[in-house]
């Protein structure tokens, strides 16, 4: 195989392609490993891929654009450019939900020492009356707020079956 170098003539070049077989074009990265364009090419997919998610973990976080785009080794430009893609935006919906959810069920597990909290202090004689009054007051609220959810989602699901046409039941 013809080495190139960078002063060969175009000409000279057109000569050596046309004997030689056109192999990948490689470059060195990461400290000397050879990688061809398509390994290259999925190499900086790869880091870029890797970006996103820590500019998504970041935002998911709370953490300002500028910190998360600085955390996660692009631009404060780049981060706002990626925030703003569709495909980001998903990414960000379906991680936010998940914490969301993992939140709410770890609350639902703990919703019966919250109500036997709330019971307690509102039952506790020794308690100050503001107190209590407050503990009856928040689970008052919350009973509420329960009850309205409920017939909330009935009539969602009541509505839903009249327009996939299953009638309403």
């Amino acid at each position: 195989m013809h080495a190139v170098s960078s002063v060969t003539r175009v000409t000279d070049i057109e000569a050596v392609s046309s004997v030689t077989p056109v192999t990948p074009v490689t470059q060195r990265v990461n400290g000397g490993t050879d990688m061809n364009e398509t390994e290259t090419a999925r190499h900086t997919l790869a880091r870029s891929h890797a970006r996103e998610e820590a500019l998504l973990a970041g935002l998911l976080a709370g953490k300002s654009v500028t910190d998360a785009a600085a955390d996660a080794g692009v631009s404060r430009r780049t981060a706002y450019r990626m925030r703003d893609r569709d495909s980001f935006q998903a990414k960000y919906r379906e991680a936010k939900n998940e914490l969301l959810g993992g939140a709410i069920a770890a609350l639902h597990n703990h919703a019966l020492n919250f109500i036997e909290t709330l019971a307690a202090i509102a039952s506790d004689q020794k308690a100050r009356g503001s107190d209590r009054v407050l503990a009856g007051r928040h689970g008052l609220d919350l009973l509420l707020r329960g009850v309205e959810t409920l017939d909330f989602e009935e009539r969602l699901r009541r509505l839903e079956q009249v327009a996939a046409g299953e009638g309403g039941t």
